[in-house]
């Protein structure tokens, strides 16, 4: 397995107007956005990670991935990888960490993500994206 660097850290939250206010104050800009049927997330960069905040639209993805009351959540890290997730996913599960599977295509990158109970509790995210791939 090798990882390449941290891309992101996703954070879901309550109020994604609040959560861009308090990052925008602290003097990062918004980046890009990516929307799904599920969720829309807009990633601001600082250096060479991004804050991902997700707002979860889906009433049953929203109580799976945020519980009643919270405002935000570090929901999982993701890093890079210059090998394939087909790699990752093999040496994850030799050591008994679940997978999700089929990678999930996303812009011009492929991700998957571990089950966080089998990872120590936290949830990491695998993404491959091809040579010059948008950050």
């Amino acid at each position: 397995m090798r990882l390449r660097r941290i891309d992101h850290v996703g954070v879901v939250v309550s109020d994604l107007t609040a959560h861009v206010a308090q990052l925008e104050s602290l003097g990062l800009s918004l980046g890009r956005t990516n929307e799904s049927s599920e969720s829309h997330a807009l990633y601001f960069p600082c250096g060479d990670v991004s804050v991902e905040l997700i707002e979860v639209h889906d009433p049953e993805a929203r109580r799976r991935r945020l519980a009643e009351g919270e405002q935000a959540r570090i929901e999982h890290i993701a890093f890079e990888v210059d090998c394939s997730l087909d790699e990752i996913r093999r040496g994850l599960r030799e050591r008994g960490v679940e997978v999700s599977w089929p990678p999930f295509p996303s812009g011009d990158a492929e991700m998957v993500w571990t089950t966080a109970e089998t990872s120590g509790g936290i949830q990491y995210q695998f993404l491959r994206r091809p040579a010059g791939g948008e950050r």
